[in-house]
């Protein structure tokens, strides 16, 4: 099968040896869990119990995250709610400890109020900056976007040629510090066919950014549309999800045969996560009915083809944006299509109790 060349942006690149998978980063990762907890004598064998281990859990779980540095997460726990706050230097960051709390067998939603740090830097600085890092992404075409940011809200404008790219732009807007939200305007133009290069970079992307493949050694390859999976995951749920997301745009087939189970590797609490869409929305609609900022909204989400897409109305760019980050890195959702409209003064004509989330599907 045909070499393609490693990414050259590291953060995001697997290495090359995946059959030798260290179990050490795993069962290291349990053991500090397992003495912020209390747990003694605690193996891979073991997860949290209740609410509040739960919530010790993530907390301790994003701080042992290097790509968490700099940020102050506290973590509280609701009927399978998790309601994060705090601060992050990014949105990316924000995002990455939701996708700990999800990934977390008893989490069914995230209320994400994680504030973005102000790094003190100019907006036209935050535009070039985000401008440079989508020029040097592999897994799209930034040719055709431009970026606008005015108190540090970005707003991505042009085009891109399928749905993946414009999720990957916002994804890589995300990564600059010091951004604190992201109106993604992109329009999809349908006009491109992807590479095999820029395929294969999207999906080691998705498994550098998903906590549940985090010490773990999962080699990709593309041939002409073929995706071929190679290394060793904990379990049969976090095989299933892997092939789950590596179906993305250009993607004709994913071959997984050499993704091997090893039960030593599987972390006891933290499985793949791949429900239906009636699930993702009503684990959705409890996110939406347990976030204050979303108290004068009234948002509807639908999914389809593992998009969500949000409409009806929020009072503020605030309450909008908290919307979506609400919906953000549900597991069953790739992206999210946010047009709620802004209108000041909106109150929610439903009654009290009734989820601000309408289920359709």
């Amino acid at each position: 099968m045909r070499k393609e060349s490693q990414p050259a942006n590291d953060r995001f690149a697997q290495p090359r040896n995946a059959m030798k998978t260290s179990i050490f980063s795993r069962s290291a990762r349990w053991l500090l869990l397992a003495a912020a907890l209390g747990t003694a004598g605690a193996t891979p064998e073991y997860g949290p119990d209740d609410d509040a281990e739960t919530a010790d859990f993530i907390a301790v779980d994003v701080q042992a995250d290097q790509r968490m540095a700099g940020s102050k997460v506290e973590v509280a726990i609701d009927n399978g709610i998790a309601t994060l706050t705090g601060t992050a230097l990014s949105l990316d960051q924000a995002e990455r400890a939701a996708a700990r709390a999800l990934t977390t067998d008893s989490v069914r939603a995230v209320v994400n109020r994680l504030e973005i740090s102000d790094p003190g830097t100019s907006d036209a600085q935050l535009a070039d900056r985000t401008e440079l890092r989508l020029k040097n992404s592999l897994a799209l075409d930034a040719s055709r976007i431009r970026v606008v940011v005015d108190d540090r809200r970005a707003v991505l404008l042009g085009q891109t040629g399928t749905w993946d790219e414009q999720e990957l732009a916002r994804e890589i807007a995300s990564e600059v510090a010091g951004i604190r939200q992201i109106d993604n305007r992109l329009e999809v133009t349908f006009d491109t066919i992807r590479t095999d290069r820029a395929i294969r970079a999207q999906i080691e992307r998705l498994v550098a950014d998903d906590p549940l493949y985090a010490g773990l050694r999962v080699n990709v390859e593309v041939n002409d549309g073929i995706v071929s999976l190679a290394g060793e995951v904990g379990s049969t749920g976090e095989k299933d999800q892997l092939v789950h997301r590596a179906h993305v745009t250009g993607v004709t087939e994913v071959w997984a045969d050499d993704i091997m189970v090893n039960r030593d590797l599987a972390m006891e609490g933290m499985s793949g996560k791949v429900p239906s869409g009636t699930t993702v929305l009503k684990s959705l609609a409890s996110a939406i009915s347990k976030d204050p900022r979303l108290d004068r909204a009234d948002v509807h989400a639908a999914i389809d083809a593992k998009v969500i897409t949000l409409t009806g109305t929020a009072p503020s760019e605030d309450a909008r944006a908290a919307a979506e980050s609400n919906a953000r890195g549900l597991p069953g959702a790739w992206s999210i299509a946010n047009q709620i409209q802004v209108i000041e003064g909106t109150a929610r004509n439903s009654s009290a109790g009734t989820p601000l989330a309408t289920i359709e599907e």
